[in-house]
């Protein structure tokens, strides 16, 4: 369990700096996505979480530790990998790193003997135990960071844009590993610039921006922020001009000419945009009756992208 309470923080616009209170609770089991566009305070808030940096007000409770006052076992509780790791040592090899860091969480030789390989294995590093850190690609070092967040099996997990720079064989490694965590009941604060991945994988969402959490709920509820969605037809034949024009003319006259509905025209597909309160089935008979005959008919829904796009503005 991870809970904010009027988490108090500066952030700086190009105008002033300003104070918000952030209040959030992610409880076992869940993956809460945290976005926003670059400099909205998504690290910054990693950082007060995990104990890098002091809140300016408010409480951070970690299993119900609080992180000041109980800092030792609210830290223990964590796992924490940061999108801009710079603390393994570059001579060091991957094992090796594993093995220090095991030893600063308190753990004792006999269980890293054990733990560490598990790991490696887990992260697809096994072949390259041996290999110095400076010699891991951006891949390699991303998957060993999240071993060592991994290494004493904390209820509580921080992961800054954990599969940015990493190849999509990586990235999907690393995406079964998040999913298996919350199989197991852990908490997962994720930040990401990956829409597609942010859909994927978690059960809410929050959005950044300049420093206020500006809204939450699950992907679903986020979507309707966008108050359109697209109606797809694919035509076995061409559609030419006048066909088109024909059917942009019907449907606009059947939607009573509603300045939110266009219809565009990409072969072999019709497009028509809507927002939702349309009666399908009145525009597929008109799309039908006047165009080619009708392969396929499909409806989509905005993309997170959209949202982050409006929410961002």
């Amino acid at each position: 369990m991870l809970s904010l309470k009027n988490i108090k923080f500066q952030y700086q616009s190009k105008k002033s700096f300003t104070i918000y209170s952030i209040c959030l609770d992610i409880p076992p089991g869940e993956i809460f996505s945290l976005l926003g566009p670059n400099g909205a305070g998504k690290t910054t808030l990693i950082r007060i979480l995990s104990g890098l940096i002091i809140p300016q007000g408010g409480k951070v409770s970690i299993c119900g530790f609080d992180s000041i006052e109980n800092e030792y076992d609210a830290r223990r509780s964590l796992g924490l990998v940061l999108g801009d790791e710079r603390t393994f040592y570059f001579r060091l090899s991957g094992a090796q790193n594993l093995e220090f860091f095991g030893g600063l969480y308190g753990l004792n030789r006999g269980f890293l003997k054990k733990r560490i390989p598990e790991l490696l294995e887990m992260v697809g590093l096994r072949d390259d135990a041996k290999l110095q850190y400076m010699r891991y690609s951006t891949g390699m070092k991303k998957r060993l960071a999240l071993a060592r967040a991994l290494l004493h099996d904390p209820p509580v997990f921080l992961l800054d844009e954990p599969n940015s720079g990493v190849d999509p064989r990586s990235a999907r490694s690393i995406r079964e590993i998040i999913f298996d965590l919350k199989g197991r009941g852990k908490t997962i604060l994720l930040t990401t610039h990956d829409m597609s991945e942010a859909d994927k994988m978690a059960d809410r969402i929050g959005f950044l921006r300049e420093g206020r959490l500006i809204k939450i709920g699950p992907v679903s509820e986020f979507k309707k922020v966008i108050k359109r969605n697209k109606l797809e037809v694919e035509f076995a034949g061409a559609c030419d001009v006048a066909t088109l024009g024909r059917i942009n003319h019907l449907v606009q006259r059947l939607m009573d000419f509603a300045p939110f509905l266009s219809v565009a025209y990409h072969h072999p597909v019709i497009e028509i945009m809507h927002n939702g309160k349309f009666n399908l089935s009145q525009i597929l008979k008109v799309v039908a009756d006047e165009g080619p005959p009708i392969v396929r008919t499909s409806t989509v829904e905005p993309s997170l992208e959209d949202v982050f796009l409006k929410l961002a503005e």
